[in-house]
């Protein structure tokens, strides 16, 4: 209705009766309502409402539905929340509420909030992102739930674009190496592992600038990886080679000196046949 009747319309007839829907006692009620305003602000569906009105109609509704006793409301606005990521800076009511959400009890909110930390890094800026975000990040970077998890890896090509190389390598890669460093758990390893094979895995889509001293470090890692005592480290190193090899960043001589003859070593000496198979397609990738 909002595409179809335009902007003049919806603030006429339809913005003065969201309040009281936003209020409404049913939770399915407050949740359709979260989830169609979020669609307002999907360029695919509507592209008729401004800034301005969002701000001023959808903020304040918002602000509320993330504060809303059911987690599926709170999903249907943290799932979607980038879509208006230019927008955060103006709203320091909603960027506390997702800070504070990053602890929350249900997985699924602690998962929507790591999707959400790249881009309001890009809204409030790398200073921002130090000072109140860093921490939350690693914390879901080692959260129980693989999925949640996954967030982080998922988030990392972005975080990259935002922050750049030099600024990965020397705020995020010392805490990445000391997480790998003390792991307890192999999936601590693999998840270190996979936020950098993300990188490269995403560089040909996105085109980003992975600087020759991150790759090296990312190389490194990854060649760590290829000597862990559990086959599926081993494998998601393996595989982590591949995509850098694909990548085509990694630097000539490194690939020659230490990438070709690690995986060579490992397709003869290693017994676990899926990581071996791993090892054959990375240097595959590379002829």
């Amino acid at each position: 209705m909002a595409q179809l009747g335009g902007a003049d319309l919806f603030q006429t007839h339809i913005a003065p009766l969201l309040p009281a829907l936003a209020d409404d006692l049913v939770m399915e009620v407050r949740s359709k309502l979260a989830q169609t305003l979020m669609d307002c602000c999907d360029p695919s569906i509507c592209t008729t409402l401004t800034d301005e009105i969002i701000l001023q109609e959808f903020r304040p509704l918002i602000e509320n539905f993330l504060n809303d006793e059911f987690a599926e409301v709170q999903l249907h606005i943290l799932s979607k929340l980038s879509r208006v990521s230019h927008l955060l800076g103006q709203m320091d009511v909603v960027v506390n509420s997702i800070l504070q959400m990053a602890r929350a009890q249900n997985w699924r909110v602690r998962d929507a909030v790591g999707r959400l930390l790249p881009f309001l890094a890009e809204a409030r800026g790398v200073a921002f992102f130090e000072d109140h975000l860093l921490e939350p990040w690693l914390k879901i970077m080692s959260d129980q739930v693989a999925d949640v998890r996954a967030a982080c890896i998922a988030g990392m090509p972005k975080l990259l674009s935002v922050c750049g190389s030099e600024w990965i390598m020397q705020e995020i890669l010392p805490h990445y190496n000391r997480m790998y460093d003390e792991s307890h758990s192999y999936l601590t390893r693999i998840t270190v592992l996979r936020s950098f094979s993300a990188l490269a895995e995403q560089d040909g889509e996105n085109d980003l600038n992975i600087s020759d001293p991150l790759m090296e470090q990312i190389v490194s890692i990854m060649l760590r990886g290829l000597t862990d005592s559990v086959p599926n480290v081993r494998l998601i190193a393996a595989r982590g080679l591949g995509l850098v090899t694909i990548s085509g960043q990694c630097d000539a001589s490194v690939m020659n000196a230490k990438v070709v003859p690690a995986l060579s070593a490992l397709v003869n000496q290693e017994q676990d046949i899926d990581c071996r198979y791993q090892c054959q397609l990375a240097l595959e990738a590379k002829v």
